[in-house]
């Protein structure tokens, strides 16, 4: 232990605390060098979720999307587990499939999940569950670091994550198919349906999974000194899950520059919350079942010109939780409605003014009489400019409104400037500081156990967050490479958890957090006439430390459940669009688990790989096998202190296309 504190004290105290901004060196997997062959002008391609924008008016913010054979190899998994294979972001989880994230040493309050113009996060907890998203319901993913409220509103300290479905305008009619099937009882089955003209577009996305999740592993909660037994071979009981969902997009095309666009989303995710290993242990215990269903209505209209565009969005949301058949229900409604416009007053300026608002109906026994509903507003004002052909400068300001609640002014300034510019690359330096809140959940303001009746007034948790750097693309005939190496400076106040108060337990503002750290990412693709070889790392050394706590605990210590080090790697090998093998591992630092030095989570390094053949029946059909291994290495690991998580297991998968 003195040599692990020894080890975090070098780097985090007397190397990273020197560190107050922060060095960005980002690129992207496309050829920039080509644009500016014909344009001095300073050119970033967009990265766009469902129609929508997400970067234009964020300059120096570090937003990485997930390339389109990513997604394609996670199209079986959740959200979980492709965050996890592909991005060095921490995450908590159990093998029954509850996940939370923590972005940049932030907890997972601190992470949206959006979907068009919704928050995904649940209004009562503050926070998502990783594993209850499904990658085969959506076409796009992208990752955002770092503070936006600015932008995206509340709860958006740490990052943000969007997901988003494409629009085809299919004509004609597309299918696809998909089942798999893999270890402990694992089943999936989805399809998609795509029905249009080329200007009305019906899309129909439906899939079900189920998996008995009995894995075997060493069950090292064993204490037996008289026989010298300190371990036994296991398997997990009462772990089971069964998850289903439909999306049903409609979209209408009015012209190529104006659209309609309506989303019906029903989830339904439910599993037995898996026993930890001591519990594990007792075979007539009884299983504790955990349900949620989701309903998500979704409906925008989009209209672009050359001078002004125009966005108009509205929606529903239903959210019930059942825990342990009726013990415990949880509901909330919401209305949303959110409108912007944009204005070109020339090729290199622009603004944008909007406002979202939204009525929150919660629907909880043990909340406090004076809750019957609640509203919320955001006025939103972006601008954006370029200098000299070369300098892009970003300005944001969000004031948000919460009946009976305080929230701050969050401003935000960006800058992205391309300093090099050659014929096969280019170098730019972005810089980027941001504010950020976020309104407490439900839970945490108006719970009532009959001994505290809530917090309503509790501050909301507060960020302040730097960014600066530089990034590098490389593109010829044959290559393209990138090297991203990212830093940040994090200050969040107000962090609020739920603390002793009397005999029962309320929530506060207890802690000060200061997180910090390094991102390291680097890709490399090569191309000879039909082979074609890629590979990349991607790395996070992160330091997130409490400098104040009310109690004094833990400080200056890493934070709990964020390891110091964390990266995944991959290679792939493509020949003539046919074949493609890979080879990717993800690796975790140990872990504080609590405020106790007892209580450590080891290291573990973790290896997949899969290999997949496309086989064309004839020209409008297409069958696709997939084989994956996971865990190769069958490392007996934990996520979660004393939870079990499945050694190696296999999956089979098989596609078909019709088109």
């Amino acid at each position: 232990m003195k040599t692990k504190n020894t080890f975090f004290r070098i780097v985090s105290i007397k190397w990273m605390h020197t560190l107050f901004v922060t060095i960005v060196l980002s690129t992207t997997t496309n050829c920039y060098s080509q644009n500016y062959k014909t344009n001095d002008t300073i050119s970033v391609d967009e990265v766009v979720v469902s129609g929508e924008s997400i970067d234009r008016f964020q300059a120096g913010v570090k937003i990485e999307k997930i390339e389109s054979d990513q997604l394609e190899l996670s199209q079986d998994g959740n959200l979980e587990s492709l965050i996890l294979r592909h991005t060095p972001i921490a995450i908590k989880s159990q093998g029954s499939g509850l996940s939370t994230i923590r972005m940049r040493g932030t907890s997972p309050n601190h992470t949206s999940v959006n979907f068009g113009g919704i928050n995904l996060n649940s209004l009562t907890l503050g926070h998502s569950n990783m594993s209850n998203f499904p990658m085969f319901l959506f076409d796009e993913l992208a990752i955002q670091y770092g503070s936006s409220s600015s932008v995206n509103g509340s709860g958006n300290i740490g990052g943000a994550i969007h997901l988003g479905l494409k629009n085809y305008w299919t004509k004609g009619l597309k299918i696809e198919a998909r089942i798999a099937h893999g270890s402990f009882g694992e089943q999936l089955y989805g399809t998609k349906v795509f029905l249009g003209n080329g200007k009305f577009e019906s899309v129909s996305r439906a899939y079900y999974y189920y998996k008995t999740n009995n894995f075997k592993f060493t069950n090292n909660n064993i204490r037996n000194v008289e026989q010298g037994i300190f371990s036994i071979k296991d398997q997990q009981r009462r772990a089971n899950i069964e998850d289903y969902g439909l999306i049903q997009e409609f979209n209408y095309r009015i012209s190529n520059k104006e659209t309609i666009k309506i989303i019906n989303w029903f989830q339904y995710n439910w599993n037995n919350t898996q026993s930890n290993m001591a519990s594990n242990l007792d075979t007539f215990a009884i299983a504790i079942p955990l349900a949620n269903k989701n309903a998500r209505l979704w409906g925008e209209y989009n209209k672009k010109t050359n001078i002004l565009s125009y966005y108009i969005g509205a929606g529903y949301v239903y959210d019930y939780q059942n825990y342990n058949n009726n013990t415990s229900l949880i509901k909330t409604q919401r209305i949303i409605g959110q409108a912007h416009i944009e204005h070109n007053f020339n090729t290199n300026a622009s603004y944008k003014i909007g406002i979202k608002a939204s009525r929150i109906k919660p629907e909880m026994e043990n909340y406090i009489d004076t809750v019957s509903f609640e509203d919320r507003a955001d006025i939103f004002v972006s601008y954006r400019h370029n200098f000299f052909k070369r300098l892009k400068v970003t300005l944001n300001i969000r004031k948000g409104h919460v009946s009976g609640y305080q929230t701050p002014y969050t401003p935000s300034v960006g800058i992205a400037y391309l300093l090099f510019l050659a014929e096969e690359q280019s170098l730019n330096i972005i810089s980027n500081a941001a504010y950020s809140y976020r309104v407490a959940s439900l839970n945490d303001r108006f719970y009532d156990d009959g001994i505290n009746k809530g917090n309503p007034y509790i501050n909301p948790e507060k960020g302040m967050n730097y960014e600066l750097g530089v990034k590098w693309d490389y593109c010829s005939t044959k290559q393209k490479a990138k090297v991203y190496l990212a830093s940040f400076y994090m200050d969040i106040d107000d962090w609020i958890l739920w603390l002793p108060e009397g005999s029962s337990w309320q929530a506060q503002n207890n802690e000060r957090v200061i997180s910090k750290g390094l991102e390291l990412k680097t890709e490399h693709s090569y191309n000879f006439q039909k082979i074609g070889i890629s590979q990349g790392i991607n790395l996070a050394l992160t330091s997130s430390q409490r400098i104040e706590d009310e109690s004094k605990s833990a400080l200056y210590r890493q934070i709990e459940y964020t390891p110091l080090l964390s990266g995944t790697f991959f290679s792939s090998l493509n020949y003539n669009k046919l074949f493609l093998f890979t080879v990717d591992g993800s690796y975790t630092h140990w872990q504080y688990t609590d405020k106790t030095p007892e209580n450590i989570l080891d290291e573990y390094l973790l290896l997949n790989t899969s290999i997949s053949y496309n086989l064309n029946i004839n020209k409008k059909e297409k069958l696709t096998f997939i084989t994956s291994i996971n865990n190769i290495t069958n490392k007996n690991y934990q996520s979660t202190i004393n939870y079990a998580m499945p050694g190696i297991n296999y999956r089979l998968t098989i596609k078909y296309n019709f088109n």
